[in-house]
């Protein structure tokens, strides 16, 4: 009996470990390959056979194992066996802005040293987790604080009468077209927050 114990017990830890997946395979797949430059790249490394392979695991993947392992996922953390393999990847895939137009015209742009005002604020080590979050979608807790924080900025020393702040995205490394992902409106005198 303990003999069929041990053996049941290593069977579900090896089914265990193949949901939890290997580095890497999460990240990929055909939507990672979004146009022909993409792809005719990665079939340039290793072929358009192998191309069609990996891209139908890594489908595989998403469609069947992820599920799985994101039910599986709270067993991790009182075993500490979670581990975050983002940090491994090939860097970004887009480059994300925050654009800050005070009355129709650019004042800010991270990461951009001709549109500078407000950057001291904007650029401090507390307040960049707070950009950066406002950048990348609606879901952000802070965006309120930050947009009000800009909008009486403007108003105090700009004279503004409307802000439009703009997430914009690119493709790293800063090529191809600038796309607004959202962005939040406000106007003076009330500064009602509209986020679109």
């Amino acid at each position: 009996m303990k003999d069929h114990l041990r053996a049941v017990a290593v069977l579900l830890l090896c089914a265990f470990m193949l949901f939890q997946g290997t580095p890497g395979i999460d990240s990929m797949g055909s939507r990672e390959l979004k146009d022909a430059d993409d792809i005719a790249e990665v079939e340039a490394v290793i072929g358009p056979l192998w191309t069609g392979i990996a891209v139908g695991i890594a489908d595989w993947n998403r469609e069947h194992r992820l599920p799985l392992h994101k039910k599986l996922h709270v067993l991790e953390q009182p075993i500490r066996g979670a581990q975050n393999w983002g940090l491994y990847r090939d860097g970004p895939g887009k480059i994300r802005r925050m654009e800050i137009w005070v009355d129709g015209e650019l004042k800010h742009r991270s990461a951009d040293d001709e549109y500078t005002w407000l950057n001291a604020q904007l650029r401090m080590r507390r307040v960049r987790p707070m950009v950066e979050t406002t950048t990348i979608g609606r879901e952000a807790q802070n965006w309120r604080g930050l947009s009000r924080f800009i909008c009486e900025r403007a108003a105090e020393e700009l004279g503004a009468e409307t802000v439009e702040i703009r997430a914009t995205e690119q493709k790293f490394p800063g090529t191809g077209p600038v796309t607004v992902h959202h962005k939040i409106l406000a106007a003076a005198p009330e500064w009602e927050l509209l986020h679109l």
